[in-house]
């Protein structure tokens, strides 16, 4: 099959022979492979981010401060603790009662622990540490916030309710930067490959440039010369993209085998749909192909223009 899809063409000029015969597809190989790592990973970055803001969009988290043991004690008082449990208990007969909110749940203490432990360590024991209480609300569709911040505020002042909206703003900015970097990267390799595919084609023209003058001057046209400089070229652009893109999926591969423990509690893990996927698979030889051909036509062109 890959003969056939490769099958050489039949050139008056011997392209495939001399110095330089196959850097168009190591040129191009290398541009999508790049290329496409970009594109993983800025697909990537796009569903982590949609995981995040799904998770967070419409929730809001209850902070009650754990009782701190007084200077003259080592351990909490029972009246302390008691009076803690008491306003747990309130605020949450609060938030079951609010209409602005349509599910509260307190989190155990293991679940608090494992909020902490990413943070403190697995080294830092966490028994005796005096962890806060956490209730995680889920809200009706335009809840008033701030009639329910001042509710809680009236029950109890130290009582803490966190909207999420800083993370939720960090993190879009956190990853339009990372976008933006990634499409700047992008751009430049592009016009790297553009810049050295016109440099490779200028040298196989100066190196037939004997064969491309008889040519010339026995009649032939400039558009029946360039075509063998572009299939030549968009030959091996295909072998190259080809090659790149095995590469890239190996990488990816590697990448996510490496990666298949880091837990998913603080960074999810990172999703592809069958769009991008496909996304993948053409976009990078298709437009690779389309530079490749239209710099080797503009190139020879130019070159062919400036012949007596």
């Amino acid at each position: 099959m890959s003969r056939k899809i490769f099958k050489k063409y039949g050139y008056d000029i011997s392209l495939d022979e001399g110095v330089g015969a196959h850097l168009i597809c190591w040129v191009t190989g290398l541009m999508i492979f790049f290329v496409t790592l970009m594109m993983a990973v800025n697909f990537g970055l796009s569903s982590i981010t949609q995981s995040w803001v799904t998770g967070l969009s419409g929730t809001m988290t209850v902070e009650i401060s754990p009782p701190l043991p007084s200077a003259e004690e080592e351990k909490i008082s029972h009246k302390s603790r008691k009076k803690f449990n008491n306003i747990i208990k309130d605020v949450l007969t609060l938030l079951k009662d609010n209409v602005a909110v349509s599910e509260a749940r307190l989190l155990s203490e293991k679940e608090v622990e494992n909020l902490i432990e990413p943070w403190m360590g697995q080294s830092i024991t966490l028994d005796g540490l005096p962890l806060p209480a956490l209730i995680d609300i889920k809200l009706v569709p335009n809840a008033d916030t701030k009639a329910l911040r001042n509710s809680l505020k009236t029950l109890d002042p130290t009582v803490t309710l966190d909207s999420h909206i800083d993370t939720l703003d960090g993190i879009r900015t956190l990853v339009n930067t990372a976008t933006l970097f990634m499409m700047l990267l992008t751009s430049v390799i592009i016009a790297l490959a553009i810049v050295i595919i016109s440099g490779i084609v200028r040298s196989k023209m100066l190196i037939h440039q004997a064969e491309v003058e008889t040519l010339h001057l026995i009649g032939a046209s400039d558009e029946y010369i360039a075509r063998q400089f572009r299939r030549h070229t968009l030959r091996g652009t295909l072998k190259g993209a080809l090659y790149g893109l095995v590469c890239t999926f190996i990488t990816l591969f590697i990448i996510c085998y490496i990666t298949r423990t880091v837990g998913g509690d603080i960074f999810p893990r990172p999703y592809l749909t069958p769009s991008q996927w496909t996304a993948l698979l053409l976009l990078p030889i298709t437009v690779g192909s389309l530079i490749a051909h239209l710099t080797a036509q503009a190139t020879v062109l130019k070159e062919l223009s400036q012949l007596p």
